[in-house]
């Protein structure tokens, strides 16, 4: 079965875990947030006193799954037995912390199936009170200070339903196994990841040494103080709603989970789909998304994370020509990607422009103008590549328009370094090409068109006016262009399309379509207008605080990937200018 959605996560940005509404653990990442998905199956169940079976939790009734901070509390209940799972990081080590609470005393069931391929055999062992399961430069340990009363690491499946549990030797070849604690109301696993085995070893001699209450306490003091920092950091006095700061400090905290902590990138999304049977996966990070994320980091207090970003990720991902590919992994090295989309590379340069300290980065700058300078064709508009939706190739109004403004944004990176005077004058004379060009290519009857042979309504035809200023928002092509957009896009739950006769699952809104809009109605002073979208935004969020890539169009709840960063970005900048 696959495993879609991703109802919380938990880590310390240099792990990240993911849990369905059960608690059951359905991703596990390690040594980077995005790669290695080490995770088939995570599994817990109980066994009464003198039972024969197990009752897995995942077969539970759901009665509350809610966070403090980022820690994640799922409360569930299976016939007479309530069930309180704790779960969270801890902030410094690479161990995860999962407290189960029941109303009577049961024996707790851990069944673990770690991905394994044909190059990276997986094996278990038993050791003590303590699972670990490894592959080469991989060990993960589920461990506990109570006692195990029985394990099996061989032809686990056949056996664990039943808790008959065989254990023929204390280490084995198998990628699943099984452990059932002795019984308890009250059990704390430990999963903890390293490199080596004997680094595995001393993690369990130092979880031997925890009082998990304390670590507990710990953990939740540091996400409380995070939280406030860039919390205050952000509202500045100013008043916003209840709701409003439910998806704020979900996006604080969420991207202190989704950010790498040693070069700054986040992710699109933790990732979903790893089969690739509905799309073409989330768990990446787009130079594109960077541009509105890195600027609500900024609104956010984390200028740390983004200056990183800029001085160690883009320094490692940009390539001789001066471009950036598709996408990549948080560590900076390049993920599958399908072919050159140049918005990537002008995304790059815009956001180095929104810094403080924008002229450190002015050898990444310097290769990226030369880089887009040369995809320009010989009418000045950009060449064939990828939209930005990655699903036609073409020369489009979004492409050129990236260019246009990022050779703005570069020439004023570049201005006060004489060596690129004559990278200034060229940027000088090409802009009123490309501007031209612009309009001759795609303005048809008076409205700005996707691309040169593609003429569908699209939201990003608003990026002529709002990121990439190509025109104000009260030229009549971008007022006409609007009203189609209004005409076209809009559907009866109040939200937008990305562009007509979108099919991708099924066809819904999109929380970025609504925003870019107000981004636009801010542009233009409709600040009412502006406001009614945030507020379309802010009333569907999840449960949680997160907020989604698409609402759907029957149901009108969130759908498909829950917890977008780019969803989450625009809500930021959005909320920053209507505050």
């Amino acid at each position: 079965m696959e495993k879609y959605f991703n109802k919380a996560i938990i880590g310390n940005g240099n792990i990240l875990a993911c849990l369905d509404e059960k608690a059951e653990l359905i991703r596990l990442y390690y040594p980077y947030i995005d790669y290695f998905q080490n995770i088939d199956t995570y599994s817990l169940g109980f066994v009464y006193p003198n039972g024969d079976h197990v009752e897995w939790f995942k077969y539970a009734f759901l009665v509350n799954q809610y966070y403090d901070g980022n820690i994640i509390y799922t409360k569930l209940k299976m016939n007479d037995v309530d069930i309180l799972i704790r779960d969270y990081a801890l902030i410094d080590k690479n161990i995860l912390v999962r407290k189960i609470k029941f109303n009577q005393p049961l024996s707790l069931m851990v069944y673990s199936k770690v991905n394994s391929t044909p190059d990276k055999l997986v094996s278990g062992m038993c050791v003590g009170n303590s699972l670990i399961q490894y592959a080469p430069d991989f060990y993960m340990t589920t461990t506990s200070n109570h006692k195990i009363i029985k394990s099996q690491i061989n032809n686990v499946r056949d056996n664990v339903d039943r808790a008959d549990l065989k254990l023929e030797d204390y280490i084995g070849m198998s990628d699943d196994s099984a452990v059932l604690y002795e019984e308890s109301k009250e059990i704390t696993l430990y999963i903890a990841l390293e490199s080596e085995l004997k680094k595995s070893f001393a993690q369990i001699e130092f979880l031997k040494k925890q009082n998990e209450e304390e670590l507990y306490s710990d953990v939740k003091k540091y996400w409380r103080e995070f939280l406030e920092d860039h919390l205050n950091y952000y509202i500045e006095n100013k008043e916003f709603t209840n709701r409003e700061i439910d998806i704020i400090e979900r996006t604080i905290l969420m991207y202190a989970l989704l950010t790498n902590k040693s070069t700054g990138a986040v992710l699109a999304s933790p990732d979903v789909d790893e089969r690739f049977s509905k799309c073409g996966r989330y768990g990446y990070c787009w130079p594109r998304d960077a541009l509105f994320i890195n600027e609500a980091m900024m609104e956010l207090g984390m200028e740390e994370d983004v200056n990183k970003f800029y001085s160690i990720w883009a320094e490692k991902t940009q390539l001789s020509n001066g471009l950036f590919e598709q996408r990549y992994y948080s560590n900076g090295e390049l993920a599958p990607s399908w072919g050159v989309q140049i918005d990537e590379t002008a995304s790059m340069v815009i956001g180095i422009s929104k810094l403080s300290n924008k002229k450190d980065y002015f050898r990444i700058v310097e290769k990226a103008v030369v880089g887009m300078i040369n995809f320009l064709n010989e009418n000045f508009i950009s060449k064939p590549c990828y939209d930005l939706w990655e699903e036609r190739k073409d020369s489009h109004l979004y492409s050129t328009g990236s260019i246009y403004y990022a050779l703005e944004m570069g020439r004023d990176v570049l201005k006060d370094f004489p060596e690129y005077n004559h990278l200034i004058c060229e940027i000088d004379i090409l802009q009123p090409k490309i501007l031209e060009a612009i309009k001759n290519e795609f303005v048809k009857d008076n409205m700005f068109v996707r691309s040169k042979f593609n003429s569908e309504t699209d939201i990003s035809l608003l990026g002529a006016v709002t990121p990439f200023n190509v025109v104000n928002y009260d030229d009549q092509v971008a007022i006409n262009t609007l009203n189609k957009i209004e005409n076209d896009l809009k559907l009866p739950n109040g939200g937008y399309l990305r562009y007509a006769n979108d099919g991708y699952m099924g066809g819904n809104a999109w929380i970025i379509s609504s925003l870019w809009l107000a981004l636009y109605y801010i542009e233009a002073g409709n600040f009412d207008k502006a406001r009614e979208l945030y507020n379309w935004v802010t009333m569907h969020q999840d449960d949680k605080g997160f907020l989604a890539e698409q609402i759907d169009r029957n149901s009108d709840k969130p759908a498909w990937i829950v917890g977008l960063s780019w969803s989450h970005a625009l809500y930021i900048i959005v909320g920053k200018k209507l505050h």
